[in-house]
């Protein structure tokens, strides 16, 4: 996707300005967004060099408090590795699961209700670590760094992360988010990728071509979440409206699981 752009100079800062042709683009990148989909099963081909940099080049341009760009990305390609992170994260899941089968049964996350041989993700040819920096969360004013220095600290990565994800679609590549890595799974990868106890691990990227393809998602409709000048306080959901919702979602979410279910079966049969 390219864009033709014209320069404008203002004193010693130069400011670039997309011409027409930037606003005819916009449907394809919403189109773009659209077709980001969590994938979760891999075609065994490698994925070039070139492809996992330019992921990175995207990343690296994401906004950041102050400027601040306290991202380390760490890319492994090694099978031994990567069956280690797939070991750690079954162990890692495990609480997790056991936890979502307490809850009422029309709320649970569906691919937490099934035992699990092993992740999805552990095909993928490349796993991408994102890690930070809290160090240069004092890039941000005092009071900023201060009071709510690990809240920009977190919107930082998770502006990289997104970028992440868009450019590996926009590459025809899937991706999956692993977040159990940034939380559960942060003490054991630490010391498997002798990453130093200051540095945070915000979250993992798994990449590869898709083994599968998935629909679009079904967002709320545009009109219910525009609120023009001020807070709309009439459309203000009640908590049994927000359950509903969740309710829906996890039905949505079960019907799209048995389908690829039943997809992946009739391709090894």
């Amino acid at each position: 996707m390219y864009y033709r752009h014209r320069k404008v100079s203002l004193n010693t800062q130069e400011v670039w300005f997309g011409g027409k042709e930037t606003a005819m683009e916009i449907e394809k990148f919403i189109d773009l967004v659209k077709s980001r989909r969590s994938i979760r099963a891999y075609r065994p081909d490698p994925i070039p060099d070139e492809y996992v940099r330019k992921i990175i080049e995207a990343a690296r341009w994401a906004p950041s408090g102050g400027n601040s760009q306290p991202w380390e990305f760490i890319v492994i390609k090694r099978k031994d590795l990567k069956e280690k992170i797939a070991d750690l994260f079954m162990r890692s899941i495990r609480p997790v699961r056991e936890a979502e089968l307490t809850r009422e049964k029309e709320m649970r996350i569906p691919g937490l209700e099934m035992e699990m041989p092993e992740p999805g993700f552990k095909s993928a040819p490349v796993f991408m670590l994102l890690c930070g920096d809290p160090r240069l969360n004092e890039a941000a004013p005092l009071m900023v760094y201060e009071k709510w220095g690990h809240e920009v600290f977190i919107s930082n990565l998770a502006s990289a992360f997104l970028c992440m994800q868009l450019a590996a679609r926009s590459l025809g590549l899937g991706s999956q988010w692993v977040s159990a890595t940034g939380n559960l799974m942060e003490g054991d990868l630490k010391k498997l990728l002798h990453i130093p106890e200051g540095i945070k691990i915000y979250d993992m990227m798994t990449v590869g071509y898709p083994a599968y393809q998935l629909g679009p998602r079904s967002p709320r409709n545009i009109e219910e979440i525009i609120h023009y000048e001020e807070y709309d306080r009439s459309r203000y959901r009640t908590d049994q409206q927000v359950k509903d919702f969740i309710i829906e979602l996890r039905k949505s979410d079960r019907k799209e699981l048995e389908g690829l279910m039943r997809g992946m079966r009739g391709k090894r049969d």
